[in-house]
């Protein structure tokens, strides 16, 4: 059943909120993981749906952890440029 399946991943959404913290709700991926086929037609297209978008997430997942490396390397040069703005502003009122 449809309805009682978006009740179980509300359910462990709210559940998961509490322990990751962040700005944005965690993605979780629905699927099937038995040999039978799907009786309900509608729960089919929705595994079949989220498969394909966790395959794609997965070969994007290389260019992905490059680039948060870039913008954490980025992040770092930020903050060691305020450090050295603020350390020789310091030393200059010496």
């Amino acid at each position: 059943d449809s309805e009682s399946l978006m009740r179980v991943y509300g359910a462990l959404l709210w559940s998961m909120g509490r322990i990751f913290r962040g700005a944005e709700v965690t993605r979780v991926y629905v699927g099937s993981f038995q040999d039978n086929p799907i009786v309900n037609e509608n729960l089919s297209l929705l595994f079949k749906k989220d498969k394909d978008v966790l395959m794609n997430h997965l070969m994007k997942l290389p260019s992905a952890c490059s680039m948060r490396k870039i913008n954490e390397m980025v992040k770092r040069i930020r903050l060691l440029i305020v450090h050295v703005c603020i350390l020789g502003y310091l030393r200059s009122k010496m």
